[in-house]
């Protein structure tokens, strides 16, 4: 057993017995009191990448997550519904995203959270475009099509603040946000331009536009400086239930390279663990390798999925212009958050998870003349003696987010002074034994979710 994974045992274990000694937070108590004190702003949940519920308007039907049965069993092709053909970029209109997603997979991902709100933080969910209720605590959900473009999700974001402030009648209304993985990204985003879109090229101009909308920024599981997810996801599709979003479908989606490593980031290793100069955000690495779409297998299946012959071929060159157009993008966008603009965005309360082994590097490995990406220590078919490809591949982190990703640090070292990309101002931070996609539902998280939301010496 390596020592993250035991270590990661040893916490399971302590935090096991520490529930059996102690329980669970004792919530109620703790914040039913705090009812009579509605001062609090409104509240807006951004929920993570798969965490909205989507549908087609043309047919009202959902098209993520749908069915229990479907969520287990389908190829989600479905989540192709809304994408022109022709140019491969969303319709206009097609989609909507309409709610959070709860639950599914026999787990919760945000119905715990909202519960917990509710019953105990007081919180009352609001629609905008309707009168508030007064003398309340109340919350808003930003659910948004996670398969697009995160400044075009931003740009919603902003949409719904300026409805809730037309609805409480006050142009200068600053809301508490709590954003879960990449929707911290896009929150950020917000705060740092506002509406305005990326530039293609030369510098950038953080103006704090979205930052005046925006009292309190919670981060919870955020990759501000990206994962190792989408990377991953691009190679071998998403798992989902019993089958996988396929890599031509997750090729399609403008926002996953918008949470990728930062392009400054050493992202893969050799076999003697030294860093390799591959441009992750550069469609040449990946022909070159011949990695996710241009994989020979994944290149026939793609081109058979979509007719074979001259059209299935079309596609398929619409489909690597696509994915080298949003790669680029992908590249701007994360360099757009670490730009330094002291002031410009809310320092944050962050919260995440650093008890899990979490890959930050992969391991490029030559096989009958092929490099093969290695995520997992135990699939490298010819190790160097002496290389220690735990602790070069992994750091501490959610299973997704690295601790050091969440703190928008380049180092685990927390004590070593900022450095070169690292802008995230931190209020200040909450760790947990949790994993990613289960934070918003522990109830540790929740209490100091509540505490941080409704306690005086937190405004």
């Amino acid at each position: 057993m390596d020592r993250w994974t035991r270590r990661s045992f040893m916490a399971a274990g302590l935090c096991l017995g520490g529930c059996a000694r102690f329980g669970r937070p004792p919530l109620g108590a703790l914040y039913r009191p705090t009812r009579a004190h509605t001062g609090q702003p409104p509240l807006v949940l951004i929920p993570g990448a798969f965490g909205s519920s989507l549908r087609d308007r043309r047919s009202d039907q959902e098209v993520w997550p749908g069915s229990s049965t479907r969520l287990l069993t389908s190829d989600y092709r479905g989540l192709e519904v809304g994408i022109d053909p022709a140019t491969l970029e969303p319709r206009a209109g097609d989609i909507e995203a309409y709610d959070l997603f709860e639950q599914g997979f026999g787990r919760d991902f945000y119905g715990h959270l909202l519960r917990t709100l509710e019953q105990i933080g007081g919180y009352v969910r609001c629609l905008a475009g309707a009168p508030p209720p007064v003398d309340r605590r109340n919350y808003y959900v930003y659910p948004y099509d996670f398969r697009l473009d995160n400044v075009r999700a931003a740009r919603g974001l902003h949409e719904l603040i300026e409805q809730i402030r037309a609805d409480y009648d006050d142009p200068r209304l600053a809301v508490d946000m709590l954003a879960h993985s990449n929707g911290g990204l896009l929150a950020r985003y917000y705060a740092r331009y506002g509406t305005a879109d990326l530039p293609e090229s030369g510098p950038f101009a953080p103006t704090g536009a979205g930052g005046k909308s925006i009292r309190r920024l919670l981060l919870v599981g955020t990759p501000n400086l990206g994962t190792m997810q989408p990377v991953l996801s691009l190679l071998r599709g998403e798992q989902m239930g019993l089958r996988k979003v396929p890599p031509d479908v997750i090729a399609t989606w403008a926002s996953g390279a918008q949470m990728m490593p930062h392009p400054a980031l050493p992202w893969l290793l050799d076999v003697f663990g030294r860093p390799l100069d591959y441009d992750l955000f550069d469609i040449g690495t990946w022909r070159s390798l011949g990695w996710s779409v241009f994989d020979p297998e994944i290149t026939e299946r793609t081109v058979s999925r979509h007719g074979g012959g001259a059209e299935g071929q079309r596609h398929y060159g619409l489909l690597c212009e696509f994915l080298a157009k949003h790669l680029e993008r992908g590249r701007r966008f994360m360099e757009s958050l670490t730009v330094p603009a002291p002031g410009v965005e809310p320092r944050a309360s962050v919260f995440g998870g650093d008890c899990e082994l979490t890959l930050a590097r992969m391991v490029a490995e030559r096989v009958e003349g092929r490099l093969l990406a290695r995520d997992r220590v135990d699939d490298i078919a010819a190790p160097v003696a002496g290389v220690d490809y735990e602790r070069l591949m992994f750091e501490p982190g959610d299973l997704v987010v690295t601790r050091s990703s969440l703190l928008g640090r380049r180092s685990l070292n927390v004590a070593a002074p900022r450095a070169e990309l690292e802008s995230l101002q931190v209020a200040h931070s909450v760790f947990l034994c949790e994993r990613h996609q289960r934070l918003t539902g522990n109830p540790s998280f929740q209490d100091n979710l509540l505490n941080a939301l409704l306690s005086v010496d937190a405004a």
